[in-house]
């Protein structure tokens, strides 16, 4: 946790569904003797600093300034496609694949470019995570707090620069000598050298960075609690270190904490075997097995299973 989590909100949802907010903690103990006792589903802190963190009205909880949020949905990218199993009762279990987010990491492999080479931006600044389900956060803390002062609208100015929108001013722009040695054009350059055969649109397609555009402006934003849990799919936030460490990162079943076995038992009934990251199970309702551990939370999690211990 950062060190001053005593002026971040706090929220929470529960395992029932229900969503806590407005609470604040005086230090990482009490915050983890919380999180200990009430075994919330998901937890998230502010990614704004507040002189009142736990007001219930946002007004009232006094900004002092906000970091900077870039959000990757990899399953809201052209090359993703989530595995999606039907149940008979009319539900769909949907699990994001590997594919998926290899597709998100080499976005974000392209915003922590953006950030570093062409915002300035230093690594230690940089704060990257995997959500632990379907896409990647990056927090930003500017040690020049004008950064943490922008406005929504200049923070959606900045989301423009990042998804390099209004292609075609963009492409006016660049085609003009004099402005060839601008940053907007290095961005563009950069992939006109790795593949000499690509046009100036096709290269500024490939330079834009999929972020979520609406995620960045929101000043009062709430961000996973690193190693804490997603309720999704029972993985744990893991912290991205490094671009090599990002290139290095694969979606496997070592990101849950859950080892072993479990006997569970089916809720639903499946039309076609589910495979869940090389492992493969078929839930038919009413019927009991012993399956992987972690296998049985994403289940359970998702209403498709009862664990029985």
């Amino acid at each position: 946790m950062p060190d001053d989590l005593i002026l971040r909100e706090f929220a929470f949802q529960t395992l029932s569904g229900n969503f806590v907010r407005h609470l604040s903690f005086q230090s990482v103990a009490e915050l983890g003797e919380f999180i200990v006792k009430e075994a919330p589903r998901n937890s998230y802190y502010s990614t704004a600093l507040y002189s009142d963190p736990a007001a219930q009205r946002i007004e009232d909880k006094g900004l002092i300034f906000s970091e900077l949020l870039f959000d990757i949905d990899a399953d809201h990218l052209p090359d993703c496609s989530a595995s999606e199993y039907p149940l008979e009762s009319g539900i769909t279990l949907s699990a994001i694949s590997e594919r998926c987010i290899e597709a998100g990491k080499q976005e974000q492999l392209k915003l922590l470019d953006v950030l570093t080479s062409f915002l300035g931006f230093s690594s230690n600044e940089i704060t990257m995570y995997f959500t632990g389900h379907r896409g990647f956060h990056t927090v930003v803390r500017a040690r020049d707090e004008e950064w943490l002062k922008l406005t929504s609208k200049q923070r959606r100015e900045l989301v423009d620069f990042i998804k390099l929108k209004s292609s075609e001013r963009i492409l006016s722009r660049v085609r003009g000598r004099s402005l060839k040695f601008t940053a907007l054009y290095s961005r563009i350059r950069k992939f006109m050298d790795i593949d000499p055969t690509l046009s100036l649109e096709e290269a500024l397609a490939s330079a834009r960075v999929e972020i979520d555009e609406l995620v960045t402006p929101d000043l009062t934003k709430l961000v996973r609690i690193i190693k804490t849990l997603n309720g999704k799919t029972g993985f744990v936030v893991t912290p991205v270190l490094s671009e090599s460490s990002l290139m290095d990162f694969t979606l496997t079943p070592a990101l849950s904490p859950f080892k072993g076995d479990v006997e569970v038992k089916y809720l639903h009934s499946s039309q076609e075997p589910v495979s869940l990251f090389g492992e493969t199970v078929r839930p038919i309702k009413g019927r009991r097995a012993i399956i992987p551990k972690w296998i049985a939370i994403y289940l359970a999690l998702n209403d498709v299973a009862e664990i029985l211990c």
